[in-house]
């Protein structure tokens, strides 16, 4: 098997927002601190948060959409470490549907853990948050067509959520195929970045990996046609690479299916 490891953090003021913008509807969920996904217990680089991940649900492989057959295969790619972004909270562990109501193009992201010889690991933690159709950040009142607080971000890290709502983020621990599968829609776009989704990876309680992954640009183009990412607005949606991984999407049913392996060093 075929190892490649990225060598280059992206460190253009785009790629260091890392997150989309604000959510203003949606279902009010528990607070953060409650619940199974609360509490940071460690900071590290930027202020990056781990959470508290005791007692998270296991991925229900009974349900799963994805298959083994439909991650990368026999090449591995490990992915440096990269930022967080300024809206991650450790939003509660409502399961595998995570889109709380919100308009949108549905999406199933399944993610694969692989340790460093390109094996599953089953009961590690992955977390995942995205913005929702119109570019909102859920727990945020940043305005997604106004460039986000990349500034604040790298100087204090984390940003406090200023809003209850909570959609577009989750957390599960990955099934006996490493695998940890989440029902969403498909994220918007904001100002100054490509559309995307953020998350990250732990194992044995440690974060080992956070990072983010872009959509495919012939899927997004087809998706922004249509009602509400196709409502007007008054920035231009970024195309530019941004040097992470592109997930790969196909048709499922009734939904897409969005799938990328998260290799980490353990």
């Amino acid at each position: 098997m075929e190892i490649k490891r990225r060598q280059a953090l992206i460190v253009s003021a785009s790629a260091l927002v890392g997150a989309c913008a604000t959510g203003r509807t949606g279902v009010s969920v528990a607070a953060d601190g409650v619940g199974p996904n609360r509490g940071v217990v460690e900071k590290a680089l930027r202020g990056k948060q781990t959470c508290d991940n005791t007692g998270i649900p296991v991925s229900d492989i009974a349900s799963r959409l994805a298959t083994p057959e439909d991650f990368s295969g026999d090449v591995c790619q490990m992915e440096e470490d990269s930022h967080e972004g300024p809206y991650f909270t450790c939003a509660p562990a409502t399961g595998k549907d995570i889109a709380a109501d919100q308009d949108g193009q549905p999406l199933t992201v399944a993610m694969r853990l692989l340790n460093k010889d390109c094996q599953p690991i089953p009961g590690g933690v992955i977390d995942i948050w995205s913005c929702n159709a119109t570019g909102h950040y859920s727990g945020y009142s940043s305005d997604p067509d106004k460039r986000p607080p990349m500034v604040r971000a790298i100087v204090f890290g984390h940003i406090k959520p200023d809003e209850a709502p909570r959609f577009c983020r989750g957390a599960l621990t990955t099934d006996d195929d490493g695998i940890a599968e989440f029902n969403t829609i498909y994220p918007g776009y904001y100002y100054g970045v490509p559309i995307h989704i953020h998350m990250k990876a732990h194992v044995a309680g440690k974060n080992l990996l956070t990072t983010q992954a872009n959509l495919p640009e012939e899927v997004n183009q087809r998706i922004i046609q249509t009602p509400p990412y196709a409502d007007p607005r008054p920035i231009t949606r970024s195309t530019k690479s941004t040097g992470f991984p592109v997930m790969r999407v196909q048709e499922r049913g009734d939904r897409l299916l969005a799938t990328l392996d998260l290799m980490v060093p353990a």
